[in-house]
């Protein structure tokens, strides 16, 4: 049944894109008034999903690589409900559908070729679980604030051109892309940073590859937080850096 739920969740996010698609060929442009509902309900389809292995595994379903990928897009999908509307970014979701549907395909194909069945461990460990919860929402917030960099990138492109298309009418103001951008990193970088204090915190403390990779990620962030907020690093600059910090961070989850 969580295959079911999954591929459901991966055809709702493939429907949204491909709605959003044909929005901007209209004369109007503008973002397709299902949007918000199809991430809702691709959000629900995933939680299914994730709650269905959880109880295979009796524990948060991140045992394997199909359901990091699937913890990571669900991530992403809820940090764009929860923060797209408060930053004024309501096309975010149609450039986030896109990602969502390529990385849950690798995770379908992961599971039905790779998959190791009920994981479960010998003692629930709830420091664990935030650890693991808290690391894998940051990672949401990294690959949101990296989804806003290519909006900002689009959106500077356009502006240079002086020929703007019709997707230049329905993006937010640049100014909009520029703020978000700065406030999801810290968003994530925060998150992140409970994941890795409560790892300590563990009964059983992860190996060493396992915290120099969580390390790495956090130090990539922290510095590119740490230098926007000393320096105040120019729009594209930052939406560059948040395009290839997630870039790294996304890399590194085969070593988790």
């Amino acid at each position: 049944m969580d295959t079911i739920y999954l591929s459901l969740a991966t055809a709702v996010f493939l429907a949204g894109f491909v709605l959003a698609a044909l929005s901007w060929r209209r004369e109007s442009g503008r973002p397709h008034g299902l949007n918000i509902p199809l991430a809702v309900l691709g959000l629900a389809c995933q939680t299914l999903f994730l709650h269905d292995r959880g109880q295979l595994h009796g524990r948060c379903p991140i045992t394997n690589g199909g359901e990091v990928l699937v913890f990571v897009c669900w991530s992403l999908v809820l940090m764009y409900l929860l923060l797209g509307r408060a930053f004024r970014l309501s096309l975010l979701g149609a450039f986030t559908m896109p990602i969502v549907f390529v990385l849950q395909v690798a995770a379908l194909l992961y599971l039905a070729l790779a998959d190791p069945g009920a994981r479960p461990p010998s003692r629930l460990d709830p420091w664990l679980e935030l650890h693991a919860a808290m690391s894998l929402l940051a990672y949401g917030a990294f690959g949101l604030a990296a989804i806003a960099g290519v909006m900002h990138l689009i959106q500077d492109r356009q502006l240079k051109s002086h020929k703007p298309s019709r997707l230049f009418y329905s993006m937010p103001p640049i100014r909009y892309l520029a703020i978000a951008l700065g406030r999801l990193v810290a968003i994530g970088a925060v998150l992140l940073s409970i994941g890795i204090f409560a790892a300590f915190l563990m009964d059983v403390r992860p190996d060493a590859v396992h915290l120099f990779v969580s390390g790495a990620v956090w130090i990539v962030y922290a510095l590119l937080l740490a230098v926007h907020l000393w320096r105040r690093l120019p729009p594209k600059r930052l939406a560059l850096s948040a395009i290839a910090a997630f870039a790294f961070a996304l890399a590194t989850l085969a070593a988790l």
